[in-house]
C-alpha cells in the first residue's frame, strides 16, 4: 500500500508541476470562471503539504492522546475519494488557511521547486511509518474528519490529482 501511495504522490506532483512549468504568464495568473488560477492551485497544494508534513512529524503518543487511535479497517483510496467528492458536491469548501491569495508569474519556478521539495519531505516522512502505524494513528481532516495517517497519505495523493484535473479542465476547456 505505501509503495502505491508514494508512486501516486510522486506521479501526481510531477504531472502537476510539468503542466504548471509549461504555462505562460496569462495561463498561470488568470482566474477562469471565478475559480483559482493555476498559480493559486499550486500554492494551495503547497499549503496542504506543509500542514501534512507537520502532522506526520507529531509524536505518536501525542497523536494517540489528541485524536485517539483507529479501531476500524482503513478506508480505501476509492472510498475516501468518493467521500471527498460527495462532500465537495454538498458544498464543502477549503478552510481559509488553505485559500491562496493571487500568485504572480515571477514566483512560478520557485513554487514548483517548493512543491516538489515538500512532496519529497512527505514521502520521506511516510517511509518512516510502518503499515501498522499508518493504519493506527489519526489526524483531523477539515472535510473528512479523523483519518488515519495512511488515509491522509491517500487523500494527499488524490487531492493533487483532483487539482490537476480541475486545472486541465480550466485550461483546456
Amino acid at each position: 500500500m505505501k509503495t502505491t501511495i508514494i508512486a501516486s504522490l510522486n506521479d501526481g506532483v510531477n504531472q502537476f508541476n510539468e503542466l504548471i512549468s509549461n504555462l505562460d504568464q496569462t495561463a498561470f495568473e488568470t482566474n477562469y470562471n471565478n475559480k483559482w488560477s493555476a498559480g493559486q492551485d499550486l500554492v494551495h497544494l503547497i499549503k496542504v503539504l506543509k500542514i501534512v508534513n507537520i502532522g506526520f512529524t507529531l509524536p505518536k503518543p501525542l497523536l494517540h492522546l489528541m485524536y485517539g487511535v483507529n479501531k476500524n479497517e482503513a478506508r480505501s483510496f476509492q472510498l475516501l475519494q468518493t467521500l471527498y467528492k460527495n462532500a465537495l458536491e454538498g458544498g464543502a469548501k477549503s478552510p481559509a488557511i488553505y485559500i491562496p491569495k493571487p500568485v504572480l508569474f515571477e514566483s512560478k519556478n520557485h513554487l514548483i521547486q517548493k512543491h516538489a521539495t515538500l512532496n519529497q519531505l512527505f514521502v520521506d516522512k511516510l517511509n518512516k511509518h510502518s503499515a501498522i502505524e499508518l493504519d493506527r494513528y489519526r489526524l483531523p481532516h477539515p472535510i473528512l474528519g479523523k483519518v488515519t495517517l495512511g488515509e491522509l497519505a491517500s487523500f494527499t495523493s488524490f487531492h493533487t490529482l483532483h487539482h490537476l484535473e480541475l486545472l486541465q479542465s480550466k485550461l483546456f476547456r
